[in-house]
């Protein structure tokens, strides 16, 4: 297999080198939901992920233009060679699969608007970690900022098995976290924005959890 150069010149320095994800699954930022709606697009592999046009990756339900680009960023270095799949370990029988497939295309109202208020404050944790104050980030505010994306994603897959209540729950507490991360942006820096921010956002989660959990 040809050795991608980047993690070539690193290996002769010293460093670890760089190794080649191995499903759409290993590129960093890439949650179920995302490559569910990527390969749903029509990108399948890493190879055909590698070559994709960065508008019409862009316009795929879930993601964003800083996220398409940062898919191509790291991708970037590796040749096809690189990018050769791994053997699917465990796969899901046809029957699961269909079962599955079918859930999603018959997604009732309630479930779409929890995928999509998900998806979109994801979107904002995104912005918000890339921003220019970033690297002045307190580290409560970086951990409740990963913990609430995680139990947003979490909200987003489990959606089709919520009752409308745990739904009509889910999308109004979303809503109120895009609106907490959306007002960060310029203030993020100052250190008494971070933590009001990040106590709206902590008992958000706490609450999201909340609506998974509740009968």
């Amino acid at each position: 297999m040809t050795r991608n150069p980047a993690a070539s010149s690193q290996a002769d320095n010293g460093i670890a080198v760089i190794t080649p994800p191995r499903s759409l699954a290993d590129i960093p930022g890439l949650g179920p939901i995302r490559v569910r709606a990527l390969t749903k697009a029509g990108w399948k592999t890493l190879g055909e992920l590698r070559g994709a046009n960065l508008e019409a990756l862009a316009a795929v339900p879930g993601m964003t233009e800083i996220k398409a680009r940062q898919i191509q960023e790291f991708l970037k270095p590796f040749t096809l060679d690189d990018l050769v799949e791994a053997p699917a370990k465990d796969a899901a029988p046809k029957e699961v699969e269909g079962e599955v497939a079918a859930t999603i295309r018959e997604a009732s109202p309630g479930t779409n608007q929890v995928v999509q208020r998900a998806t979109r404050a994801m979107g904002e944790v995104i912005t918000i970690l890339l921003s220019p104050e970033a690297p002045q980030f307190r580290s409560r505010f970086l951990r409740i900022l990963a913990q609430f994306a995680q139990t947003a994603e979490s909200i987003a897959m489990d959606a089709p098995y919520l009752s409308e209540e745990q739904q009509a729950k889910a999308v109004r507490r979303l809503r109120r976290a895009v609106k907490s991360l959306s007002d960060v942006s310029g203030s993020a820096a100052d250190r008494k924005a971070q933590g009001r921010v990040a106590d709206a956002i902590e008992e958000l989660t706490a609450k999201l959890a909340e609506c998974r959990l509740s009968s």
